[in-house]
């Protein structure tokens, strides 16, 4: 388990951000319980993981305001949650904030934390209950840390898949139908990327410009590669999210390209003189 000094950050690191890109051995998958909890909900009351298993199967979400993996895979979730909400318990996990900034730093109160949750679900329409962990971060960290991941459990409260990022919607509209229908999704883990990382990318400017320029700033420090592709995908935002980024990397390909041409063109003319 990571050390509460790690784990509630100010300013995110490349370490942090590499992290994120892959499980830890030994955290909760396919087979496992999910850990039991009480925490409160961002509208008031608690919620109770005892409550819901016994009755029904439970989708619990991570994400955070400042998290553009959140703000990418929430209509997604949404439209999954509008198929299979009746079945399954919906349930965010506000966590970390994931792109802390002096707007929206990186809550050391609750009081802070279950605002930052509340203005998470209203900012993104929410339906579903948004649970708020504790400062330390204690059970975000007994399920592995990860900024968007997912878990999705039976009746009985067994982990019968999970998914690096909620994003992969694909992956994780299968599992929804399996377990509405009492059966065992046919894949039980997902760590694609591509889709939902693409996502991510495409609203990653506008989430830390929301945040504060300390996170835009950090952003630039921790991954310059992908600063760089969120800024120029930023241009082209009345696309969706994952075309913003497809076309940012093809405005880079295009770029590269063209500089190329330019500079053989220029060693060309320099020995025919």
């Amino acid at each position: 388990m990571t050390s509460t000094s790690d784990y509630v950050y100010d300013h995110v690191e490349a370490s942090t951000l590499h992290k994120d890109m892959a499980f830890r051995p030994g955290t909760p998958g396919p087979g496992d319980r999910l850990p039991v909890f009480d925490l409160p909900a961002a509208t008031g009351g608690r919620i109770r993981s005892n409550a819901i298993t016994g009755h029904k199967p439970m989708l619990l979400v991570c994400g955070s305001y400042t998290c553009p993996m959140t703000a990418a895979s929430n209509p997604a979730l949404k439209r999954l949650h509008r198929r299979y909400g009746g079945q399954v318990v919906f349930v965010m996990l506000h966590v970390r904030e994931a792109h802390p900034g002096e707007r929206f730093d990186q809550p050391h109160d609750m009081d802070t934390k279950i605002r930052n949750a509340r203005i998470l679900k209203e900012r993104d329409s929410l339906p579903w209950a948004v649970a708020v962990d504790d400062t330390q971060g204690t059970l975000h960290q007994q399920l592995d840390e990860k900024p968007n991941a997912v878990w999705l459990t039976d009746r009985e409260g067994t982990v019968v898949y999970r998914a690096l990022w909620a994003g992969d919607d694909e992956s994780l509209g299968d599992a929804l139908e399996a377990v509405s229908r009492g059966r065992l999704p046919k894949k039980r883990e997902s760590t694609a990327r591509l889709k939902p990382m693409a996502a991510g990318i495409g609203v990653m400017r506008e989430v830390t410009q929301r945040s504060g320029k300390r996170a835009e700033a950090d952003l630039w420090k921790a991954a310059p590669p992908v600063a760089a592709l969120a800024r120029i995908a930023d241009f082209y935002r009345p696309l969706p999210p994952h075309w913003r980024t497809a076309a940012a990397a093809a405005t880079i390909g295009l770029g590269v390209t063209a500089l190329v041409g330019a500079l053989t063109s220029a060693r060309r003319s320099t020995r025919r003189r």
